[in-house]
């Protein structure tokens, strides 16, 4: 493994002498007798850590820090050495992002500790960075009974612990991303990042930049240095959804990287070299990649590649000793989450789901179950509650003899009564308050109590 690289900017040569005796070992040192030439490595070479002298021959050192981190590197960690008893100039530092400071007559196991530690605050700022604004986990449980989800939790089991790249296929809605999250949860990098990135809503552009860091002026807006996805997800994982909608140059980095595990970033001066990263990544699509590579889509070496280990996650329907199971935990999900208690499913319901075919797969499943609660009155759910199920199913004929009465009613006596649910709901959340539930509702104060007029409504 390669060391990390220590840049040593200070104008004593026996300074420096010293402390390459002292860190050599440990670290690839680096060493600049003035800010310029110090001021060149940084930008020509991919530094961990400086340490940097406040008092140079050319430019001040305060100068250099604000230098680098504008215009450079801003998570680049500078620890600030100096002989100078000068707490002002120190302070300065300290405000402008130094991480730290010693004097000259520092101990080497300080100066070890406070290298390490700068070097932990780089990883935890670079992963920060790449976290922000994304849901790094599906919040659902893994529920199975059938036995072809068994055999794939058995696989996802084998594949989480080893250090490969997965690929996952399967219908829209049929849980890859809950696979995906199962691989990161069942391996030994769990406590590592796992990081999602929503590929449909990035230009070309914007997605190189969010997979792979872009360098400050590399693009209009670059207006500093940002790492990507992949640095924030080291020694974790980085989760691609759809990978059909990959752009052909896209293709080419991620080859790059699942042959190589290093990277360049948008702007990236190859003088630096490239940064060696530990990432695994999971892939994921819902459509025939074949078809893509003969459609020209997909490029045949990205598509070898990439299909080296394949996990093919079976269509709800293949499965349907599942169905009842899952509709039972998010049944208890969203009666938890909606705080309606006690609510079930009637067994026409049940009968219904086993026989519907379900081509939206779990999400059609968790969303019919979630559009059942919300509006029904009755803790028990019947047929009328599913009416897109049920249209489809032998159960479209209304033969439920238990329900039949109610289900046949005007559609307006319906509509009204679906009406007078939901604003009921609404203001009992609301404790009352037309101003609140009117912002919900997305409807204004006065036309909110016309309404609730109309439905007969006391407030």
């Amino acid at each position: 493994m390669s060391k990390h690289k220590l840049l040593i900017i200070d104008d004593s040569r026996e300074f420096t002498e010293d402390l390459v005796l002292m860190l050599g070992d440990k670290y690839e040192i680096l060493t600049a007798d003035t800010a310029e030439k110090g001021l060149g490595i940084v930008k020509n070479t991919l530094v961990s850590v400086l340490l940097l002298d406040l008092q140079l021959p050319d430019i001040h050192g305060l100068d250099v820090l604000e230098k680098i981190h504008n215009d450079v590197d801003p998570y680049l960690p500078v620890i600030v050495v100096t002989e100078y008893d000068d707490m002002e100039h120190v302070v300065k530092a300290m405000k402008l992002g130094a991480h730290d400071f010693l004097s000259k007559d520092f101990n080497l196991d300080l100066l070890n500790e406070k290298i390490e530690q700068a070097l932990n605050q780089k990883k935890l700022r670079v992963r920060i960075s790449g976290l922000m604004g994304n849901n790094v986990l599906t919040d659902d449980s893994f529920v199975l009974a059938s036995e072809v989800m068994k055999k794939i939790s058995y696989e996802i089991s084998r594949l989480a612990n080893l250090n490969v790249d997965v690929l996952l296929c399967g219908e829209t809605g049929v849980g890859k991303d809950m696979v995906a999250a199962q691989i990161f949860l069942r391996s030994k990098r769990k406590d590592k990042p796992f990081i999602p990135v929503p590929i449909r809503t990035l230009s070309e552009t914007l997605l190189e930049s969010e997979l792979f860091g872009h360098e400050k002026g590399s693009f209009t807006g670059a207006d500093k240095m940002k790492p990507g996805k992949f640095e924030s997800a080291n020694q974790g994982f980085v989760y691609i959804p759809e990978i059909s909608n990959l752009q052909e140059s896209i293709q080419l980095k991620l080859l790059h990287f699942m042959q190589y595990k290093s990277i360049t970033r948008v702007g990236h001066d190859m003088r630096k070299g490239e940064i060696k990263l530990d990432v695994r990544v999971i892939m994921a699509t819902n459509e025939n990649l074949e078809e893509l590579v003969k459609d020209g889509r997909i490029r045949e070496d990205f598509y070898y590649r990439i299909s080296g280990v394949r996990l093919n996650i079976p269509p709800l329907r293949e499965r349907r000793e599942d169905i009842i199971p899952l509709a039972n935990y998010f049944l208890e999900k969203y009666s938890s989450e909606f705080g309606k208690q006690g609510f079930h499913l009637s067994e026409q319901v049940r009968n219904a789901f086993l026989e519907y075919e379900w081509k939206g797969n779990v999400r059609e499943l968790s969303n019919a179950v979630k559009n059942a609660l919300i509006y029904s009155a009755n803790s028990e759910l019947s047929l009328k509650d599913f009416p897109d199920i049920i249209s489809r199913t032998p159960y479209g004929e209304l033969n439920d003899t238990e329900n039949k009465n109610d289900f046949l009613i005007d559609y307006r006596e319906y509509d009204f009564n679906t009406k007078k649910y939901y604003f009921e709901s609404l203001m009992k959340y609301c404790r009352g308050k037309v101003s609140e539930a009117s912002k919900i509702a997305g409807i204004t104060p006065q036309g909110f109590r016309k309404i609730l007029k109309q439905l007969g409504i006391n407030y």
